[in-house]
């Protein structure tokens, strides 16, 4: 697994998967934490169906509805941010975990528990993605040896643009949020431009450096 991992980082393509994956499971979170910090409903389906009394019981919980918002927000945000990525798919794993079991083990149709699937699997890859960052978690005091000094850096992924971009997906999809979803033209034209300008960006970057 080691190998095959270090062998994707250095694949160009393999590394602009991961910053997007990145941007898409980050939003998924934060889109669906703003309105549990909130303290809305998170659905209007009726109590009398599985999905609609399963929710309706979590935002009768109060604070702890509150509580699931924001852990989904910081994991959410940590993910986007790429500069703090690694925190955020660790966190992010156990959220997704839980989240993935609920929608296998309630009615939530065929489409979410496939969505949800998808996401978790995502985010193990992510999370063995930094491998180097946590290995040395399972590793005995005295053998603990790390210093990665000497790698190169990758400039393409540490790039600040994407973490500006990322801010910046945060920023508008929390303001849409808050405006009660009545600006979502904007919204969409912003993330889209926000998107499509960093990628450009960093591409023309990228380019002028293997020219030179």
């Amino acid at each position: 697994m080691i190998t095959i991992i270090d062998w994707l980082k250095k694949q160009f393509l393999v590394r602009l998967f991961v910053i997007y994956l990145r941007y898409l499971t980050g939003f998924a979170f934060v889109f669906a934490s703003i309105i549990k910090i909130k303290g809305e409903r998170f659905t209007l389906i009726p109590p009398t169906e599985p999905v609609g009394y399963f929710f309706e019981a979590m935002y009768q919980s109060g604070f702890y509805w509150n509580f699931l918002g924001w852990a989904q927000f910081i994991s959410g945000a940590l993910l986007m941010s790429q500069r703090f990525s690694t925190i955020g798919a660790l966190v992010f794993l156990p959220v997704i975990t839980n989240v993935c079991l609920i929608t296998h083990s309630v009615d939530f149709g065929s489409g979410t528990p496939v969505i949800t699937t998808l996401m978790l699997l995502g985010t193990i890859f992510l999370v063995f993605w930094d491998y180097k960052k946590w290995i040395i978690l399972f590793k005995k005091d005295h053998t603990i040896y790390l210093d990665l000094r000497n790698e190169p850096e990758d400039r393409l992924m540490n790039d600040p643009v994407w973490i500006a971009a990322g801010m910046l997906f945060v920023f508008f999809t929390v303001a849409f949020q808050l405006s009660g979803g009545t600006y979502a033209i904007t919204w969409v034209v912003s993330m889209l431009a926000t998107g499509i300008i960093a990628f450009i960006w960093v591409m023309l970057k990228h380019k002028r450096k293997l020219a030179s």
